[in-house]
């Protein structure tokens, strides 16, 4: 009953309710903290704001409900600096990357690469494949291989399903233009081998009838054909590469036949050229012998031309310099004879130089007969008559 009692009881209380408030205040401060991380401001649109401010408008507000999502189509004054863009990255990656030598152009356009082997085929790329901006995306492929109607043409259908397929093994493989060019480098090397075997049979089903002959040759057997066999499929019916099995004949043509085997199982001896893909898949002309260019003396180069495949100017040309061959064998046997070459005139090989085309021309109006009639070798038979000597392809 003592006030100064009552007083002390009372500040006892209350400094109990102050240590309660003060505990009670720390756990709820504890557990404040923890609540603010969830409850952040959102990230706003500020870049909108600012167009909704300047402008009044915006730009990508949908008319409808329905066209709510992703604009897939830049404007018109964001295509040039995200190109430039997509050109840097684009170059970039082209560093990164094994080209292969074989690759005569590697340029980059509008984010675009444009890969190129001469002669064999043109590809687009950019990145971006299925939603990967590291791995490459074809955009169109193009044949360069054809003969003189033009190039090859690819089906719309079997161009998408070797591009699908290129693309996929081109993800995941380390070096991804390569395989690139092996498998469109093989495409075109049989594309090669299957026009050269059908145009051979069209010159032995025409004006060549029975003067040239043809052989397939493969490394496991050698078949005695006519042709008429195409060139191995590259694709399958599903779509997919058929590497199994995958072999690329090559032809064995016949010409200056000798008529006492021409009807026999035996080997005929007559010259001919061979046209196959070597091991390292390059198309390779050889001919059965050595033999010198009319023009230059030299080794004769019997190559082909991919982008217009002629297998008759090859034949022609191979004509051309077995013959001149020839005749300078000729020439030097006949120099040695004393009693005919007394004078550095009297045994010379003239020669009247006639460009392919022409001979070809020559073919066309007249028959193959007549278009190796340009060189011969004069000789002064003991210093008196001339005898001309040449050297027809039969």
């Amino acid at each position: 009953q003592v006030p100064l009692l009552h007083y002390c009881q009372q500040l006892a209380s209350t400094l109990s309710s102050h240590e309660t408030c003060f505990i009670q205040t720390g756990d709820s401060l504890f557990f404040m903290h923890e609540g603010l991380q969830q409850a952040r401001a959102p990230i706003f649109d500020v870049s909108s704001a600012i167009e909704v401010i300047h402008t009044g408008s915006y730009r990508r507000l949908p008319k409808s409900v329905e066209e709510i999502g992703t604009q897939n189509t830049l404007f018109q004054d964001e295509r040039k600096p995200t190109l430039k863009k997509l050109s840097t990255l684009v170059r970039a990656k082209l560093l990164e990357t094994l080209v292969p030598k074989e690759m005569s152009e590697v340029s980059v356009t509008d984010g675009i690469a444009n890969v190129q082997v001469d002669g064999e085929f043109k590809v687009l790329l950019t990145l971006g494949y299925r939603g990967h901006f590291s791995l490459w995306r074809i955009l169109h492929i193009e044949l360069l291989v054809g003969e003189n109607t033009g190039p090859i043409k690819l089906e719309e259908t079997r161009r998408y399903v070797l591009g699908d397929d290129i693309e996929r093994r081109m993800a995941v493989a380390d070096n991804p233009l390569t395989i690139l060019y092996t498998i469109l480098h093989e495409l075109c090397i049989s594309f090669v081998m299957d026009t050269v075997i059908r145009q051979t049979n069209v010159l032995r089903q025409g004006r060549w009838k029975e003067a040239i002959k043809s052989e397939l040759v493969s490394d496991s057997h050698r078949s005695a054909g006519q042709g008429g066999n195409n060139a191995p499929t590259q694709l399958g019916q599903d779509g997919e590469l058929d590497s199994s099995g995958f072999r690329i004949p090559g032809l064995k043509i016949n010409y200056w036949l000798d008529e006492r085997n021409s009807g026999s199982a035996e080997s005929d001896s007559s010259p001919f050229i061979k046209v196959e893909a070597l091991q390292d898949m390059q198309i390779k002309c050889q001919h059965s012998s050595f033999v010198l260019d009319p023009l230059t003396d030299k080794e004769a180069d019997l190559s082909l031309d991919l982008s217009c495949i002629d297998v008759e100017a090859i034949i022609l040309k191979a004509i051309a310099c077995n013959r001149h061959t020839r005749l300078l064998e000729i020439q030097r046997e006949l120099k040695k004879n004393t009693r005919i070459s007394r004078s550095p005139t009297d045994v010379v090989l003239k020669r009247k130089e006639v460009h392919m085309d022409v001979l070809q021309k020559r073919v066309d109006r007249r028959g193959f007969e007549n278009c190796c009639t340009n060189e011969v070798l004069q000789v002064r038979a003991y210093g008196k008559s001339y005898i001309h000597l040449g050297i027809n392809i039969r």
